[in-house]
């Protein structure tokens, strides 16, 4: 019987159809393709450039507060940006799609959490639009969690969480899959309905929207669903996966772990 586990639920851009820039829709100023719109580079590169900017000030200021009390002069080392472009198009894509799912069933952004707990949460600052706007994904997947019908898991669902848990450390190797199956517990089978769900109901719409990125931002997995190992790392469980350049490793995204269960 597999140990108990702890699974942490991650609520982002679930859906990133599984296609590059292909065809006549196809131009480098285009981060990625949304329904009739688009989310450009411009975009991407302007929020990013806050978090960089605003960083790279404080860290001139900081220095030259330091030489006026009296510290020697040393080289400034480039500022290291705690998020990368392709989290802040994820991001901008998690909000389409969320948005979209939010206005079919009729709900709002939950309340929390706010901008500054998810900015003392992730030590970003509350000023930054990235943090905003990340700070919106996990509200809008608080509005949807108990809104979305739970799915019926088939065996392929479940053998691929089974065999994401063996892989990783997070469950017993010895076990079967049969074993596995019927000791999974009625919380942990609700956590995995819900959040099979919500992925299947996230990237039908991108699949509607006919999402496509520029392959630029190569090959990406967005975790919905992650169990915790009893070494402190997180094995994912339920992935949306992006194909990009086949010769990368994956570029993955976790954004909010929000559910513990023992």
């Amino acid at each position: 019987m597999p140990r108990a586990r702890r699974l942490v639920s991650t609520a982002v851009a679930a859906a990133l159809a599984a296609a590059g820039l292909a065809g006549c829709q196809q131009s480098p100023e285009v981060a990625a393709y949304v329904g009739g719109g688009t989310i450009t580079e411009d975009r991407v590169e302007k929020i990013y450039d806050q978090v960089r900017d605003e960083l790279t000030t404080a860290q001139e200021q900081a220095r030259a507060a330091g030489e006026a009390n009296g510290a020697s002069a040393e080289p400034i080392s480039p500022v290291t940006v705690p998020i990368k472009r392709q989290e802040v198009l994820n991001t901008l894509l998690s909000l389409d799609v969320l948005r979209r799912a939010a206005q079919a069933h009729g709900v709002q952004a939950a309340a929390e959490p706010t901008v500054d707990q998810v900015a003392q949460a992730r030590s970003y600052s509350p000023q930054w639009e990235y943090t905003q706007l990340y700070a919106e994904t996990y509200r809008l997947r608080a509005a949807l969690q108990p809104v979305v019908s739970p799915a019926t898991l088939t065996d392929d669902d479940l053998r691929d969480v089974y065999q994401r848990l063996t892989t990783g450390g997070a469950a017993d190797p010895s076990a079967t899959f049969d074993q596995f199956k019927s000791t999974l517990s009625d919380e942990n089978k609700k956590l995995l309905e819900t959040y099979v769900s919500l992925r299947n109901e996230l990237q039908q719409i991108a699949s509607d929207e006919k999402v496509k990125l520029n392959p630029r931002y190569g090959n990406q997995q967005v975790t919905l669903l992650s169990a915790s190992t009893q070494s402190g790392g997180e094995v994912p469980l339920v992935v949306a996966t992006f194909t990009g350049a086949s010769d990368e490793d994956p570029y993955v995204t976790d954004v909010s772990a929000v559910t513990t269960v023992a």
